[in-house]
């Protein structure tokens, strides 16, 4: 039979999935939890979906604004001006443009100069490809100083990657950057929201497919990809065989190995390896900081990113109610990986109140824990040679994953440029074989 079976219905999956729906194949996505969405998941607050994980939009996201313009639902995206701040030293400085950074006390005065001249060579036009090989703490260093890269650098790095902060590669931290930097409009940061939760585009997303005759699977995972002879003849779904004569694969890429024979496996499938996180998201009466994003550069602060939502959207989306993230990352060997996630969101309020300048628990009125066992792939030194390709070795097995985002972070918008790249070598794939039959 040709069909394409779509394994995961994260961004990239659901992307891909509808691009090949869109060229007239007989598509099937299949997803574990109970909706398409992955890390997009939502929850209901004030009688508004939003997200489990922040998310927000860039301006020059392009494929992400072209997907939500061919949803119809353009017309929802609000444009916020944002602010960013670094909490250190027991308060909130302000660190969103260079009249900020010289307002930093915490490094002294030739530091902030250093550090505002070092941000003019992360250059969005640069070679990114030898600063692959080059620690993101040393490059950071060299470029801004070495007190800056201690007061600042290395905390952000440790609390994203945790031990493996030293092999965070330079490339890695150049792209974020250059993100930041492209985001910018009139000196100001400026960052993007699809008003009513992004759950409005994967259900967009799942009545064009099924509009289009594609079968949603949610609820199921794939046990299996079967093949015969190193090509794919099809996948298991609950002990059951449903024939394909392409499997696209985008879910989390360690998981890829446990549904093939040992004797395939690509050891850049299995040399993999991902960050779980852990997101308390708290319900407020009022504003707890006065910026979008502060990083917290805290030893004895356990979370490394305070994400006021509402500093952004207003709280009248959510009946008045302020929404804040605290976030960290962690590595699947840590003990905060087992630890119940309501569980730690009540032991970081605690944290919070003692920690944090503003907070009471008067202003409490929900808190949630969730946490993603794989939320973000590992980058690490010479991470370019680690990346597997999208056509995979197993004829009509592709593969199609955030681990194959880079030198850029994972993103939405990334996520819907590579399923829909994949998409298309899978198309291409396809007519050459019909072409040559």
């Amino acid at each position: 039979m040709s069909r394409v079976v779509v394994i995961g219905g994260g961004i990239c999956g659901a992307a891909a999935a509808l691009t090949l729906a869109r060229s007239g194949q007989d598509v099937m996505i299949v997803e574990r939890s109970d909706s398409l969405g992955g890390l997009v998941t939502s929850f209901s607050v004030g009688g508004t979906p939003v997200e489990i994980f922040y998310h927000h939009l860039i301006p020059n996201e392009l494929d992400i604004l072209e997907l939500l313009r061919e949803l119809g639902l353009d017309g929802k995206v609000s444009w916020f001006d944002s602010r960013v701040a670094v909490f250190t030293q027991g308060r909130m400085w302000g660190f969103t443009g260079p009249l900020d950074l010289l307002r930093f006390k915490p490094l002294p005065l030739i530091d902030r100069i250093r550090t505002g001249l070092g941000a003019l060579r992360f250059g969005p036009k640069r070679d990114w490809r030898p600063l692959d090989q080059v620690p993101a703490v040393k490059w950071l260093a060299d470029i801004t100083s070495k007190r800056a890269s201690r007061e600042i650098w290395t905390p952000l790095l440790q609390a994203k990657f945790g031990p493996a902060a030293g092999q965070v590669p330079a490339a890695w931290m150049w792209a974020r950057m250059k993100q930041r930097a492209l985001g910018r409009k009139r000196g100001k940061e400026v960052l993007g929201y699809l008003r009513g939760g992004f759950k409005q585009m994967f259900q967009a997303i799942e009545k064009e497919l099924v509009a289009r005759g594609a079968e949603v699977r949610t609820g199921s995972g794939v046990d299996q990809i079967v093949t015969e002879s190193e090509r794919v003849t099809g996948v298991t779904i609950g002990g059951q065989f449903v024939a394909a004569d392409a499997v696209l694969f985008a879910g989390q890429l360690p998981a890829l190995p446990r549904l093939l024979p040992e004797e395939l496996h690509d050891e850049r499938w299995t040399r993999a390896r991902g960050l779980g996180v852990i997101c308390a998201v708290l319900e407020l009466n009022r504003a707890l900081t006065h910026a979008f994003w502060t990083n917290v550069c805290d030893s004895e602060i356990p979370f490394g990113g305070i994400i006021e939502l509402t500093d952004l959207v207003p709280a009248s989306d959510y009946q008045g109610r302020h929404i804040v993230y605290l976030s960290r990352y962690f590595l699947p060997e840590e003990p905060i990986a087992k630890v119940d996630p309501t569980e730690e969101a009540h032991r970081w309020v605690g944290i919070l109140e003692a920690k944090v300048p503003g907070f009471t628990r008067d202003m409490l009125l929900g808190v949630h824990g969730f946490r993603a066992s794989y939320a973000a792939p590992l980058v690490t030194l010479n991470y370019q040679a680690q990346i597997p390709p999208i056509e995979s070795h197993v004829a009509g097995l592709y593969v199609a994953t955030t681990a194959q985002i880079y030198p850029e972070d994972r993103g939405m918008s990334e996520g819907v440029r590579m399923g829909n790249r994949a998409a298309r070598i899978v198309l291409k794939r396809r007519e050459s074989v019909t072409d040559a039959s």
